[in-house]
């Protein structure tokens, strides 16, 4: 990688974090661009080199360290029931390390997404091909029945953590969405994967 590549790839990362730690003292609807370039220490035409709007730092946001998750957690001799709940409460320790601020918008404009913007989708399929992933390899190496409905059970499991990422948002942070992820892992995630299990 050239000096060019790595600069520019140095000026996005700033803005990214610009983000970040102005969601720490400032609601992100309240957030400009000027606020983020300045705290980012560039241009404000700077920014639409990068982005075409802060939505779409949201959405880098959410995918940069679920990457890392996934790479941790892509050896198939991990048990199935223990690599999902793994990947779910890896997913909710990120969602909180970025602020409640950053879900919160998150949340508003996958809700609300402008036009053309598929955003939430993109998520939701990212999250539930990874399960499906999972639990495929499981019926291939005989861990789980060939008829376990890999589909519908990979959209029940985004379901439930989902339900614990909206209910964070909603309550301002007071519904802790680790202990709701954690106990849909303990309770209601080994049921689902047992009742295939061969």
């Amino acid at each position: 990688m050239g000096k060019r590549q790595e600069s520019a790839l140095e000026t996005r990362q700033k803005l990214i974090d610009a983000v970040k730690k102005l969601s720490e003292i400032k609601a992100y609807y309240e957030m400009s661009i000027d606020d983020i370039t300045q705290m980012a220490g560039v241009a404000k035409g700077t920014f639409y080199t990068y982005f075409r709007r802060k939505e779409d730092i949201i959405s880098v946001i959410a995918y940069e360290d679920f990457d890392k998750t996934l790479e941790k957690i892509s050896d198939d001799s991990i048990d199935i029931k223990d690599r999902i709940a793994r990947f779910l409460n890896d997913s909710v320790h990120i969602i909180e390390n970025n602020s409640l601020q950053i879900a919160q918008q998150w949340y508003r404009s996958v809700t609300s997404p402008l036009n053309g913007d598929t955003l939430g989708m993109d998520k939701i399929k990212y999250d539930r091909s990874f399960i499906e992933n999972c639990l495929q390899c499981a019926v291939d190496n005989g861990t789980l029945k060939e008829d376990t409905p890999v589909s519908s059970l990979s959209l029940q499991i985004v379901s439930a953590y989902y339900g614990a990422v909206v209910l964070w948002c909603m309550s301002d942070g007071k519904i802790s969405q680790t202990e709701l992820v954690n106990d849909f892992g303990r309770d209601s995630l080994s049921g689902i994967i047992n009742a295939y299990r061969r």
